[in-house]
């Protein structure tokens, strides 16, 4: 596991005791977002109900698409994605190399077009935000339907 990404993020800080929790990385560039579905898909497939498993999925699409497009997580870098489930409870990190940014009170999408990934953020998580230590992780947690 990459070491800049293990001092920024939670799960490493022992988020809940009752929490399983899984990492994975994948290589950046325009196939990376498609690749951290698909593996989270396989991780959480027994885990979570098709609703919740959707949705976070999404959310891990679009966090490493900005990984990607925002922070230049390109081929020759990894996002790394950390994964907790606690009983009611998901929550997943996802961090890049990039610098950090400020989260927005109140995310929206922007009037030339794009934005939309924190919105949905915003809208599908429970929680959400960004910490930044050499390296950045944008995390969200998600109360589980069942």
């Amino acid at each position: 596991m990459t070491d800049w990404c293990d001092r920024a993020a939670f799960l490493r800080r022992d988020w809940r005791a009752d929490a399983v929790a899984e990492s994975f990385e994948v290589s950046g560039g325009p196939y990376a977002p498609a690749t951290a579905r698909r593996l989270l898909v396989d991780l959480l497939a027994q885990r979570l109900g098709e609703f919740d498993l959707f949705d976070v999925s999404v959310l891990v699409s679009e966090l490493v698409t900005n990984a990607v497009r925002h922070a230049g997580a390109d081929e020759g870098q990894t996002v790394l994605v950390h994964v907790a489930v606690a009983p009611g409870v998901v929550r997943v990190e996802v961090c890049d190399r990039g610098p950090g940014f400020a989260p927005p009170a109140d995310p929206r999408a922007r009037p030339e077009g794009g934005g939309n990934g924190l919105v949905l953020l915003a809208r599908m998580s429970s929680d959400w935000g960004v910490a930044a230590y050499d390296g950045t992780c944008v995390w969200f947690e998600r109360a589980l339907a069942s």
